[in-house]
């Protein structure tokens, strides 16, 4: 157990110390893919669910809204003074802050139309469950139609074969 510890505590250490490196290879990259991607850190924050769809959603969108600018700043000049020009573009900010209220939107919006499907397909479901009931009855008898004060009214649900074994006794 101990063993496994040291392990996972050795993983993590490399881990650490490869992006920390990365890190300051990548600094302009960083700076911009940090302060481009403050909305998915506050749908992080906000986001209570374990599921953490939010997050997702508003991430996943954001991120492709940073994605250009990262791009022009890898194929231009991979320096500080062109992450700031990246970052103090209106237009850029208004490309990343549109992507990310995008993602808001999809996650505000998505379930009142997956509930608008499931409620359409339930409904399809019951009427052809109300159909096959109709002919189950019609081919059955009332005893079948699961109506509590139909089946006590009538004697109950009569099997052939025991309907025969009773004429038969009753006629000896």
């Amino acid at each position: 157990m101990a063993n496994r510890s040291a392990s996972a505590s050795a993983t993590k250490a490399v881990l650490i110390i490869v992006v920390a490196g990365t890190m300051i290879f990548t600094l302009p990259t960083v700076m911009v893919l940090t302060v481009g991607m403050i909305p998915t850190f506050i749908a992080y924050a906000t986001d209570r669910r374990k599921e953490k769809y939010k997050t997702v959603s508003v991430g996943s969108l954001n991120f492709v809204g940073v994605l250009p600018l990262l791009v022009t700043l890898w194929t231009k000049d991979h320096s500080f003074d062109m992450g700031f020009s990246v970052l103090s573009d209106p237009f850029n900010w208004l490309m990343v802050l549109g992507s990310s209220s995008a993602g808001w939107t999809i996650y505000l919006i998505a379930p009142s139309i997956v509930s608008i499907f499931l409620q359409a397909r339930i409904e399809l479901s019951v009427e052809r469950l109300k159909k096959r009931q109709v002919k189950l009855i019609e081919e059955w008898g009332d005893g079948v139609s699961g109506d509590r004060k139909t089946n006590q009214n009538s004697d109950g649900p009569v099997n052939n074969e025991q309907e025969g074994t009773i004429g038969a006794e009753k006629a000896q």
